[in-house]
């Protein structure tokens, strides 16, 4: 994988997308300007035109002075052959410290006159930095180049940090982390518990001489894929008293896959108070030379004999894997517990981190516009022929933002890709009452991945009107296709406050009719995959409450992948997976919300060999009674959850996190490993 490069050399055609130039914010490119304000009008300017959407940043260096805040929902991407690059004056006023202060604050709604600025929360969705380049200049010690407290499908993503002698690149965090590389500062991120309460997932990462650590992070569900760790003390630090000099020991819900440490004077991590049972560590393929201590343990601020023992390697270079926590075995009649602190070591070879397990985008070079064969976009027009002729001509279909009707399904060939900016603003919308979608009992899918396919969808969100015999996408493809940064939704426009743009008359507000709909009864499954089709999934969002399920995977034995991907609000069940094997699940949450009050979170029938890690389920507060199991277990072996939590902020819980046939019930809502043999 190539850092640093810019993944947009042009700027993609959007007549929706503003553009930050000096002709219409006064942006200076040139490097002494300051574009503070310039860049916050630009904002302000899509914000009140369509609520969200895009901001192209031009190649240029953008000196800044102050705070910029991002609103929900919008999305800076810089284009060039160069990265822009972004960078904070030397010694800016506000930004000596020690309390932080920050380049970039992302934000929930803007405020109306006398509303409270607001941070961003567990609805702030879509916001994104991608393809910039960050400099926090020098003198700025409290400085920190982004707040980024956020939910669903925001990202951070294809961005050099230059922390220098700043505090941190990124401070509260949520969602997703890609493709970034973090070069000095105290920090390269400071991570507290999401807005949503959900996992955060760092992948593909470099983090290079940090003055304190790579990571220093507290209740957020780390989840790290391929990163890099190097020329540090700690590579991932969770707060203790022994650094604040204060009592305090916090936790972490911490796995690691494929990562890789180098030159780190303490500990790869350091973590205490282990036998907490809302503290877990699972560390697989992970790879460290130079690294004399892999695991640093803090025992409880009284009681230190429940301290445990440093994992303490003696090799110079080594490759590890942990599985520490609470441990769960279980079958059909049997439930055994214990702490576990499990660990082996052994001498191996320096490599690097190995290359991304998902396809990149396809060059922009490639990228045909829709648009070209004759689609409106504008929530009004039938565009099925435009997206047939496109299937039909182009490998590489690139979807501008805009609204899509279409009437009829759509199925791509196997090499055909779907490119778009921001799952909040490009949709496919299949029109209500769509001829051969109206049979719940003969369900047809609107767009269809063909089997063997090596189909690369982004950016996009998928709308199903009201069509009781739907699913929205059916997944055929190939372990070498891929999904990201989409969205599932019954009702996509509800997250434009002022109700999305007709594409051919911005300034215009597209006026949409809104009529009450039966909950789960406009579609059968979102996202299907079955019949040996498999993938990388990554940052999905299935919100669809009009969906009877969610998340459906069965017949298949082809490997397959899901990171980060959020599934809530269906009426029966969250995710199903039925006669599966070999698929790893990374970072899955699912949310019940108000009228969920009889829905499964998950459903495994006659499944083996398949690995959770990080597993979220959540039931909200508002419920005014109990479920009797988050997870059904049904006649599956080997099926191994590195950490699974189920939780309720109100009185009416999952009363068992899982059954396991109709036999054992699991109660315990916080489990570190849990292993399941029906």
């Amino acid at each position: 994988m190539e850092y640093g490069k810019s993944v947009f050399p042009t700027k993609p055609d959007d007549d929706l997308a503003i553009v930050f130039t000096p002709q219409e914010f006064g942006a200076c490119p040139d490097g002494v300007g300051d574009n503070t304000a310039a860049l916050q009008k630009a904002i302000d300017t899509l914000e009140a035109r369509a609520t969200i959407g895009i901001i192209f940043i031009p190649e240029g260096r953008y000196r800044f002075s102050g705070t910029v805040n991002l609103w929900r929902g919008i999305r800076l991407i810089g284009f060039g052959a160069q990265r822009p690059r972004l960078f904070l004056e030397d010694h800016a006023a506000g930004f000596e410290g020690p309390l932080s202060k920050y380049l970039f604050f992302f934000r929930n709604v803007k405020p109306g006159p006398g509303e409270f600025l607001r941070d961003a929360n567990e609805c702030s969705f879509f916001s994104s930095l991608r393809n910039l380049d960050i400099d926090m200049g020098s003198g700025n010690s409290g400085a920190v180049a982004a707040r980024y407290h956020i939910a669903q499908l925001c990202s951070i993503e294809d961005c050099d940090f230059y922390i220098n002698d700043a505090k941190a690149a990124v401070e509260f965090v949520g969602n997703e982390i890609e493709r970034c590389r973090f070069f000095g500062g105290q920090y390269g991120i400071i991570g507290y518990y999401t807005a949503p309460g959900w996992q955060f997932y760092v992948g593909d990462c470099v983090f290079e001489g940090q003055r304190r650590a790579g990571i220093m992070s507290s209740k957020t569900g780390l989840t790290l894929v391929r990163d890099t760790f190097r020329n540090m003390p700690w590579g991932v630090y969770v707060p203790n008293k022994e650094l604040y000099d204060v009592p305090t020991n916090e936790t972490e819900r911490l796995y690691m896959e494929n990562c890789r440490a180098e030159d780190i004077a303490t500990a790869v991590v350091s973590m205490g108070w282990l036998r907490n049972p809302i503290n877990w560590l699972h560390v697989v393929g992970t790879v460290c030379r130079s690294a004399p201590m892999f695991l640093e343990c803090f025992g409880y601020q009284f009681v230190y004999f429940f301290m445990e023992p440093p994992i303490e390697p003696a090799y110079p270079c080594y490759s590890v894997e942990t599985h520490i926590g609470f441990r769960v075995t279980a079958d059909n009649s049997e439930i055994r517990r214990k702490f576990a602190y499990d660990f082996k070591v052994e001498e191996a070879q320096w490599s690097p981190v190995p290359e991304p397990d998902y396809r990149a985008m396809p060059s922009q070079s490639e990228w045909v516009s829709v648009r070209s064969f004759g689609a409106a976009g504008d929530g009004s027009a039938d565009d099925t022929e435009a997206f047939k002729k496109a299937i039909a001509t182009a490998d590489v279909i690139y979807v501008p933002q805009g609204y899509y009707r279409i009437s009829a399904a759509l199925h791509l060939r196997e090499n055909t890709s779907l490119v778009a900016l921001h799952p909040g603003t490009t949709a496919i919308m299949m029109a209500d009452g769509a001829e051969g979608f109206g049979d719940s009992k003969n369900p047809a899918s609107i767009m269809v991945i063909p089997k063997g396919g090596k189909n690369h969808i982004c950016g996009i969100a998928i709308d199903g009107g009201k069509n009781p015999g739907s699913h929205s996408m059916e997944w055929l493809g190939s372990p070498e296709s891929i999904l990201e940064d989409s969205q599932f939704s019954g009702d996509i426009k509800r997250f434009a406050e002022k109700e999305g743009v007709n594409a051919a008359k911005p300034e215009e507000q597209l006026k949409i009719e809104r009529k009450p709909r039966r909950k789960g009864r406009d579609r059968c499954h979102t996202l299907w995959i079955h019949d040996g089709g498999a993938g990388v999934f990554k940052n999905i969002w299935s919100n669809d409450r009009m969906a009877r399920d969610g998340l459906y995977i069965a017949d298949t034995e082809a490997p397959g992948k899901i990171y980060l991907m959020s599934v809530e609000h269906h009426l029966d069940t969250e995710v199903i997976i039925a006669r599966v094997a070999n698929w790893s699940i990374i970072s899955l949450q699912t949310e019940e919300a108000y009228g969920d009050d009889h829905t499964l979170a998950m459903r495994c029938e006659d499944c083996e060999d398949c690995v959770f890690a990080n597993l979220f389920e959540y039931r909200m507060q508002s419920f005014e009674i109990n479920f009797p199991y988050a997870n059904h277990i049904i006649n599956c072996k080997n099926m191994v959850f590195w950490g699974v939590h189920a939780f309720s902020n109100g009185p009416n819980n999952w009363e068992n996190s899982v059954r396991v046939d109709e036999k054992a019930n699991i109660a315990d809502r916080e489990i570190g490993t849990l292993i399941v043999n029906c």
